[in-house]
Formats: structure tokens, sequence, C-alpha cells
């Protein structure tokens, strides 16, 4: 039996689009939510993919997330604005964040959004993508509920909160900084202890705060552990200060658990910050400096055994421009589900049809 099934993106965002429509999602926020979460997936960060929806609907059918994002306006100037989600799908309000800050770019060398009162907002480079696409480098990050200790602590304090910065390079794919503050996320954790593999050292810590190699000394109260210990955990505290602090949000414990605490409402913020090229230097000069800089990195010798140098994001744009031809795919497990959230909101026979001719083994 596969362990996995092929599926055009087109496809996928239609049948996510439309049960998030059946979930009282208007059309215009569902294509975004589907479509942010299909990307995630044509770049092969699966973790941020439609794997996430069913949480996703879950929280809306609970009430916990509105079917449409009603975004407020607490704060704004000429180049800033502070902006309050209203619990809204992260997508949607990220959207909006993200067009109002494109707005105040084109008069501003320097612009910047904050939100608190949002969700999860998918993968973090998509939203740092949208800011690049204009000529300007684009900043994107998020923070959420503690999962990690702080080096030398035995209680979770700062999230593994998500970083990206995108530059663009003008004929070449823009470079891509993408990550969590964390080592490894959980899932790799949970897939170590599914396996009955040892962890490598440096991935988590248990109960007490100690450096553990076994899976279930973490899932059984123990933590993620900062990515470059102190300095993950630097990261971590400066992105809870840019989004939450700044913007007014929840931090720490006031964050509620998008997974383990379904009945409330997730609360966590975000920030996003562009910069126009062009206040620094003229746009086709930098885009020469910065080819003649790709290839100096890209010159480098190889060490014993490895097969290429890739700048960061290059290994997502090749899986995405794989994947965009060849279709995407998605664990079984996945797509159960789907044609499963198809039936259980009685889409039309068409796409329930369309659903099982594309997606079942």
């Amino acid at each position: 039996m596969k362990n996995f099934h092929n599926v055009q993106a087109d496809t996928l965002v239609k049948i996510c689009s439309e049960i998030l429509q059946k979930h009282d999602v208007p059309f215009e926020e569902a294509q975004v939510v589907a479509t942010s979460l299909v990307d995630a997936d044509l770049r092969g960060v699966s973790s941020h993919g439609v794997i996430r929806l069913p949480i996703y609907l879950s929280r809306l059918a609970n009430g916990v997330i509105p079917g449409s994002a009603d975004v407020e306006i607490i704060k704004e100037t000429e180049s800033t604005a502070v902006l309050d989600g209203h619990d809204g799908l992260g997508q949607i309000v990220s959207k909006k964040a993200i067009d109002l800050l494109l707005e105040k770019a084109e008069n501003s060398p320097i612009s910047a959004v904050t939100v608190r009162n949002s969700n999860h907002f998918g993968a973090a480079a998509y939203w740092a993508s949208k800011i690049q696409e204009k000529d300007m480098i684009g900043f994107s990050i998020s923070n959420v509920e503690p999962l990690m200790p702080p080096p030398g602590g035995a209680a979770a304090r700062v999230g593994n909160n998500p970083i990206s910065i995108v530059v663009p390079t003008g004929d070449s794919k823009p470079i891509v900084l993408d990550m969590a503050t964390s080592t490894v996320p959980l899932g790799r954790i949970l897939n170590a202890k599914s396996k009955g593999e040892s962890l490598p050292e440096g991935w988590a810590v248990d109960s007490t705060g100690k450096p553990t190699t076994d899976p279930d000394k973490v899932v059984n109260g123990g933590f993620l552990y900062p990515v470059g210990g102190p300095k993950g955990y630097a990261l971590a505290i400066i992105v809870d200060v840019l989004s939450a602090l700044l913007s007014g949000g929840a931090i720490g414990k006031e964050i509620n658990s998008m997974y383990n605490d379904i009945n409330n409402p997730n609360c966590v913020s975000h920030f996003f910050m562009a910069i126009r090229i062009d206040a620094f230097l003229e746009p086709q000069a930098f885009y020469q400096s910065i080819g003649k800089y790709i290839q100096f990195i890209k010159d480098t010798p190889l060490a014993e055994g490895a097969n290429g140098i890739f700048l960061p994001g290059e290994i997502e744009h090749l899986n995405k421009a794989k994947n965009v031809t060849e279709g995407i795919n998605l664990p079984i497990s996945v797509v159960d589900d789907l044609v499963k959230l198809s039936k259980e909101v009685n889409l039309d026979n068409d796409l329930i049809s369309e659903s099982q001719n594309s997606l079942l083994v």
C-alpha cells in the first residue's frame, strides 16, 4: 500500500477552499487560507501545509475563530500601524496587515505593522515573500505559546517563534530565511517516538530541564530546546518583543495552544516589516551586487560527499518548481482527512467526485 498520493496544487486549493467556505469563511478569505497552506506543501514545508486544515476547522466550528476576520487598526502613523485581529484566521489577518504595510511602503523607506489577537498564520516565509515581490526586503515573524525553557530552566517560557526574512535578487530566486527558534519542531520528536528511535543530543530536554535523547521524556513533560541554545532563546525573546510586546498582545501563558486548548482564543501576535531597496541603493545596482555575491557563495569548493551549494530557500524553490509540475505527494492520512472533511460538510457531488478521483488510492 502506498504511503503517499499525488495531488495537483489547483485541485488541493479548490478542495480546501470549498471546505472552509462550508464553515462560513467567505470565498476570497477561504482562497487566501487555502493558497497559503498549499504553497507550504509545494515548497516541501508540509508541517505548515494542509495538514493544519483540520485544527483550523475545529476552531472555526466551536466559534473560537470567526468565519470572517474583523481586523481593526488600533494605532497608525505614516509608516507604522498596530492591528487587532480579533481572533480571525491568521492568514486573513496577515493579508490585511501586509496590504496595509505595502500601502505605507509606497511613501516610507522602512515600514512596519504589528498585529495582536491573531492565529497561526501558516509559514512565515509566505508573508515575507509577498513583501519582496515589490522590490523590498520582507520580514515576517510570529510568537506562539511557550514550548521551550530558557537555557538552565525547567519550565517553558518562550515559543519556538518563527522568523522569516526574504531578499529579492532580481533575476534569481529570492534568498529566504525561514526558521523556527527551536532546534527541531515537535513533529520530529513525535516521529522518532513512533519509530522507537533515540533523539540526537541537543534536540530536547526532559521535565527537569536536563538534556535527553529519549523522545518519551520529551513528550511526557519535556520541552523543545532552542536552536543554538542561548542564541535561539535570545531570538525567541526578540520575536516576543517585536510581535507581542510592541503590539500590546498576549505573552507567555496568556497565549493558548492551538491544539491543546481549542476552546479558547490562540492570541498570537505577528510583526511585519518592509525595507525599500531604492531608499538605500538603486535596485539595479543592488541586484548586480547580490548576483555577484550569490555566485561567490555558489563557487565554494565542495566538501567530500557534498552534492552542491544551496542558498537559503533554494531547496524549497526547487521543490516548488517540481511539485507545481508533477503534483504534491500528500500522506494518505492527510488525503483521507480531506475526503472525510468534504463529506462531513456535504459538499456537492462534483467536488466529492473530484476529491475521490484525485485523492483516493
